[in-house]
């Protein structure tokens, strides 16, 4: 029996802007996703038997509903190679976050697929429209770097974004924000509700003062999620806020939510803001870009 380990790293948006909505009800986005290395989920996957099995421990999810399990029916489907794969699935990237840990799972499986020695292999743009058939921003997670995401996620550029000497603290409310809701409540929304405001909050012009040379590149952090998610989920706002007045430069929610990512100068001062959100019960990971 072989075994492989994959590893599969969470995302953060820190730009998301929803252009409108389609005919089939899926909305347009122009996003900019970004690698978030220090938080993965991990496969072991063991080539035995026939079929795919899927074990975590912490979800009893029946293995045809997980995303991994549908990587791999899909891509037996488009080539024939269907191998039987038993698989640990240890989860590390909290659910109902907007970290993509599901599309992350399925896109590890997929490139494992796709590499297989006895495989036949798929072109790129063929397994990035069977990628897309599983979920928007699972394309992403065949990329190894930040990309802007337009369309419904699918249509990628890679992206140049220097974050280099700043350390990113995520922080991850015990809170579930379900995706469908967040776009219901976005699209049927009260515009006249709401206060205008800026569209963009930069890196380089945080109005905390903590500002000054922050990036390399002009980092936009925005979110029109906030809009809708925040005063529905006090524990998300809360935490932005104390993130933006304890030496943050910069913090948006990523994705639907629940996640915040900011972007600390000095690594002690995100540490300290890590270890004040745990107290709150608010987990949180660090990682310093180099």
């Amino acid at each position: 029996m072989t075994k492989t380990i994959l590893t599969a790293p969470a995302k953060v948006n820190l730009y998301l802007k929803i252009v409108g909505k389609r005919e089939d009800g899926y909305h347009e986005l122009d996003t900019l996703f970004h690698p978030f290395p220090a938080l993965s989920d991990t496969l072991e996957v063991t080539e035995t038997g026939e079929g795919c099995t899927i074990h975590c421990a912490d979800f009893d999810l029946p293995a045809e509903d997980n995303l991994i399990y549908k990587a791999w029916d899909k891509y037996a489907q488009a080539t024939g190679f269907r191998p039987g794969l038993h698989i640990e699935l240890t989860k590390r990237t909290p659910t109902g976050a907007g970290l993509g840990g599901g599309s992350s799972d399925a896109a590890s499986m997929l490139r494992f697929l796709n590499t297989h020695p006895d495989s036949p292999g798929l072109e790129h743009d063929k397994l990035n429209a069977l990628a897309a058939g599983l979920g928007a921003d699972v394309p992403f997670f065949l990329l190894d770097g930040p990309a802007w995401a337009k369309g419904i996620g699918e249509i990628l550029s890679p992206a140049e974004v220097d974050l280099s000497g700043l350390t990113a603290l995520l922080a991850c409310p015990d809170v579930h924000v379900n995706t469908v809701w967040a776009y219901k409540a976005w699209s049927t929304r009260d515009q006249s509700t709401y206060l205008k405001k800026s569209d963009a909050f930069n890196l380089t012009t945080s109005a905390s003062g903590n500002n000054r040379t922050a990036s390399q590149t002009r980092v936009t952090l925005f979110n029109d999620f906030e809009e809708v998610v925040l005063p529905e989920f006090p524990k998300i706002r809360e935490t932005k806020e104390y993130l933006l007045k304890n030496g943050a430069c910069g913090a948006v929610m990523s994705g639907s939510g629940a996640s915040v990512i900011s972007f600390f100068k000095k690594r002690e001062t995100a540490q300290k803001a890590a270890s004040v959100l745990n107290s709150m019960k608010v987990d949180s990971v660090l990682h310093t870009f180099s």
